[in-house]
């Protein structure tokens, strides 16, 4: 994903500079209790800063092999490429190990978590 939208699209107003953020969890949840749509949530870490994104609709997801989630984490504001289902696109721009790709409708910013 990196090559293609890389340079081409917005960062999301979601996280500023995400990249300083660390990928400390990742829980993805296609059959929800309460019938909604999938989703799948990323907290990141900045410090003692957690905050836990949901993304709407997740689709093709891959999790680069590595030992940790991926430090070159961006995530961008799809939405003038004129797709229905997808508005959100998250990426690694380092193509570094545990890098983290996928597509989705929307995110949410779902707060703080105590770390």
């Amino acid at each position: 994903m990196s090559k293609r939208l890389q340079g081409e699209y917005p960062d999301h107003p979601i996280v500023n500079q995400a990249w300083k953020y660390e990928i400390v969890a990742l829980r993805l949840e296609l059959r929800p209790v309460d019938e909604s749509e999938p989703f799948l949530d990323l907290t990141l870490a900045r410090g003692d800063v957690r905050r836990v994104l949901r993304f709407w609709s997740p689709s093709g997801l891959t999790i680069d092999e590595g030992p940790r989630m991926t430090s070159g984490l961006e995530i961008l504001d799809i939405r003038s490429r004129g797709w229905d289902l997808y508005g959100v696109a998250v990426d690694d721009f380092e193509n570094s190990s545990g890098g983290v790709r996928f597509y989705a409708r929307s995110v949410e910013d779902m707060g703080e978590e105590a770390s």
